[in-house]
């Protein structure tokens, strides 16, 4: 959960920081983020293939196993760094028809491309931050991703603002930063697997001369239905963004906080969504399918109860919150007005997150995927779009179809999950 949260720390001080910049700067780092974020969740989703094989593997007692998903992981997901990168670069010039402010483009263009040169060092990292999960030793990603977060603070602020002789980047100071800081997080994470003896065992018996394709579809198997999952979810709320853009620059950035804030306890449940992977991966190489069931269930209680938590706190909170970001009152109070929405959809995201990893563990990603596909694309933004636009509700509307769509998830989800499980008990 430590490591989660540290994820989503770089792109929270990103926004804290270019806020700084006013209304215009801080939309242009939301419109860039609403595409970037598309190839960086659908890489996490690749990546996300690695914890339940390996934690199977690990449950089964199969070493050999464990040392070749990792280095067919390794391949997949930097193919992918390369192709996304590539991706990103070549779409900036088609960011200026999308119907944003023209204002907000050079910010978002500036942005785009750093982010897009960090998706290499990204995927990379992922993988051994995922290897290492997947063996339930997750703490050398906690130590690093720390060390990351103080690395892009300090750099953030000598080059988005230009302190101690350093150019003055604005918003692609932030993303180069993010850049710099996820380099070293490769190299530091490396340096601490190689003097971790229950991690490095493994990676020392990797070798780069010998694949087989019946790894490489095993993984894509898992990688890219998991990647389609995490992508309708966070094109929904990229087209939120953008939706929100259709409405007004203010309302765009209002969104941008709301959301922001609404990540970081989304983050915090990703962290326990992947630890209910790993265990639930576990017991199912054990074949114990009672502990899948306790490793689920317990997974959804303890996200409830922390989501209520969180939901409280946004509520209680929802006018002080969006003034760590500025001093604008008209962007603050609709802020404000957006955070209630935010406490609403907290319980069903938390849910949904933890049951869908659940669901991974168990290898089962076909159906949970037009489930999310459903929820998210077939029922969620186009209620958006016809709330805020066409009935003229404005932000609420945009809000609101989200809601329905984790909602919707979660139901569907859930309800998955009890059916595979007390499947697997009978069969048993």
């Amino acid at each position: 959960m430590a490591s989660q949260l540290g994820q989503v720390v770089v792109n929270f001080v990103d926004n804290i920081m270019v806020a700084k910049l006013g209304p215009a700067a801080l939309a242009g780092v939301s419109f860039a983020n609403a595409l970037y974020a598309i190839c960086l969740v659908f890489g996490i989703g690749i990546s996300f293939a690695l914890p339940p094989l390996i934690s199977e593997a690990q449950g089964a007692v199969d070493d050999r196993r464990i040392s070749s998903y990792f280095k067919h992981s390794l391949i997949v997901n930097l193919a992918f760094g390369v192709f996304s990168m590539i991706l990103l670069i070549a779409f900036i010039p088609f960011m200026k028809y999308l119907g944003q402010d023209p204002e907000i483009i050079p910010h978002a263009a500036d942005y785009m491309y750093y982010s897009a040169l960090g998706m290499i060092p990204f995927m990379i990292f992922q993988t051994l931050r995922c290897y290492s999960d997947g063996l339930s030793e997750t703490l050398p990603s906690m130590i690093i991703i720390i060390l990351g977060n103080l690395l892009n603070v300090i750099l953030n602020y000598l080059l988005i603002f230009g302190h101690w002789g350093l150019p003055e980047m604005g918003a692609a100071g932030a993303a180069l930063s993010s850049l710099i800081s996820r380099v070293f997080m490769v190299f530091g994470i490396l340096i601490i697997f190689r003097h971790w003896k229950n991690l490095w065992i493994y990676l020392s018996e990797v070798r780069f001369n010998m694949y087989k394709s019946s790894y490489f579809k095993k993984i894509l198997s898992l990688g890219i239905p998991s990647s389609f999952q995490m992508t309708f979810e966070l094109t929904a709320f990229s087209a939120a963004a953008i939706i929100m853009g259709f409405i007004g620059k203010i309302e765009q950035a209002s969104h941008q906080i709301a959301i922001n804030l609404a990540s970081i306890t989304f983050m915090i449940a990703t962290g326990l969504a992947m630890a209910s992977t790993i265990r639930v991966g576990n017991q199912l190489g054990k074949g114990n399918i009672s502990k899948v069931k306790d490793a689920g269930y317990s997974a959804m209680i303890q996200i409830t109860i922390f989501m209520i938590v969180a939901a409280i706190g946004f509520v209680l909170a929802r006018h002080l919150l969006p003034t760590i970001y500025m001093d604008n009152a008209e962007v603050i109070s609709i802020a404000a007005y957006l955070l209630l929405a935010a406490a609403i959809f907290q319980i069903p995201d938390g849910i949904q997150v933890v049951t869908l990893s659940a669901l991974r563990g168990l290898q089962d990603v076909k159906v949970p995927t037009f489930i999310t596909f459903l929820s998210y694309w077939l029922l969620g933004i186009p209620c958006s779009y016809i709330l805020a636009i066409t009935l003229e509700w404005g932000p609420i509307g945009v809000w609101i179809g989200l809601i329905l769509g984790l909602t919707i998830s979660a139901i569907f989800l859930s309800y998955r999950f009890k059916m595979l499980t007390d499947k697997l008990a009978k069969k048993q």
